[in-house]
């Protein structure tokens, strides 16, 4: 295995339901251009889903900044501006865009906000959006530990290990001390 992860195809954007999704990328980068959002990144399932076999996931993950963040994050401008949409709210602020559920996450300070500035430009059915890195997708299922995060991560470990750049992974994961929950979960020889 290289040091560069083989990032899928353009084609590969057509697996993942593009039809679905791009609907709700269109109003995503409508509200970064309104300033409701100050920038996204797709993550969770549907973002692991740009790099390997279809997974179960529930919600569509936005990884985000919101004007002026700080110490305190205000989504209600968001919130609102969603609303005035006629879009629905659900459980955990998730809101119904195109019938898709869509959950918005800031990104905090380490990891997740530099695995949002790390995101990787792409086009789903024409329409430009950005997904975080497997690497970082990776990094942060295993400091969340879930049970439908170790199933995912299972897989990617023992299935599709040329998706990811093991150097990439391992500088990560050291790097937010999770390398030994990763050796202890995984192994260090991923087989890369």
């Amino acid at each position: 295995m290289t040091d560069e992860p083989q990032r899928v195809d353009e084609s590969r954007a057509d697996e993942i339901n593009a039809e679905v999704l791009a609907p709700v990328l269109r109003v995503l980068n409508e509200l970064v251009t309104g300033g409701f959002l100050t920038t996204y990144a797709i993550g969770g399932g549907v973002g692991v889903l740009y790099y390997v076999e279809p997974v179960l996931t529930y919600d569509f993950d936005v990884v985000c900044l919101f004007p002026g963040a700080g110490p305190l994050i205000d989504p209600s401008p968001l919130f609102k501006e969603l609303r005035r949409r006629g879009f629905v709210f659900g459980q955990e602020d998730r809101v119904s865009i195109a019938g898709v559920p869509v959950q918005f996450i800031p990104a905090e300070p380490g990891l997740m906000e530099e695995a949002l500035q790390s995101a990787v430009d792409v086009r789903i059915e024409g329409v430009p959006t950005r997904v975080l890195t497997l690497e970082h997708l990776m990094a942060n299922m295993l400091r969340l530990h879930r049970a439908k995060d170790r199933a995912k991560l299972a897989l990617i470990a023992e299935s599709h290990t040329e998706c990811y750049a093991d150097d990439a992974l391992r500088t990560i994961l050291i790097r937010y001390g999770l390398w030994e929950k990763w050796c202890r979960e995984y192994g260090a020889d991923t087989g890369n």
